[in-house]
C-alpha cells in the first residue's frame, strides 16, 4: 500500500510539484508525519492537509521543514513562493465562480431570466420585496439578495 494518497486532480501543477517535493523530503528522511509535527511544532493534522495537497503550507512550517530535514531553505521558499502564487490565483477563480453562481442563482431567484416566478407577478408573500411588487423566493433570502 503506497504511503501517500493521489494528488488532487484539480490541483495546480505548480503546487503538485511542490507538495511532491515534500513528501519526497519527508521520505527521504524516513519520518512519520507525527515526527515531522514534533519537530516543526506545526499539528499532525495541519501536516497530512499540506501533504494531501488540501493545504498550501505556511512559510514557517516549510523553513522549519528544511531546518528538520538539513536541506537548504532558499530552495524550498523558492518552490512555496510559485506555489503560493498558484494557490492564490486558484483561490480567485473559486471566489469568481462561485460568487457567479450566486449573482445566478440570485438573479433566478428574482425572476430575471424569465423564470416561473417572473411570468406570474407579484405573488401572496408579504415582506420587503412585496412593496416593489416582486415576490421573493426563500433561495434569495438565503443568498443574502437584498430588495
Amino acid at each position: 500500500m503506497p504511503r501517500w494518497k493521489a494528488l488532487p486532480e484539480e490541483l495546480d501543477p505548480q503546487i503538485k510539484e511542490f507538495t511532491s517535493q515534500l513528501r519526497r523530503l519527508v521520505d527521504r528522511n524516513d519520518l512519520s508525519i507525527a515526527s515531522v509535527a514534533d519537530a516543526t511544532g506545526y499539528s499532525k493534522t495541519s501536516w497530512e492537509r499540506y501533504l494531501n495537497g488540501r493545504l498550501l503550507a505556511p512559510k514557517g512550517a516549510i523553513i522549519a521543514l528544511a531546518e528538520v530535514t538539513g536541506t537548504n531553505p532558499m530552495h524550498l521558499t523558492t518552490m512555496w513562493e510559485l506555489a503560493e502564487r498558484a494557490w492564490s490565483r486558484s483561490e480567485m477563480r473559486h471566489d469568481m465562480t462561485m460568487e457567479a453562481i450566486r449573482i445566478s442563482q440570485a438573479r433566478a431567484a428574482l425572476g430575471e431570466l424569465g423564470t416561473p416566478a417572473a411570468k406570474s407577478g407579484a405573488g401572496g408573500r408579504s415582506g420587503r420585496g412585496s412593496r416593489l411588487g416582486l415576490r421573493v423566493q426563500p433561495e434569495a433570502l438565503l443568498l443574502g439578495v437584498r430588495l
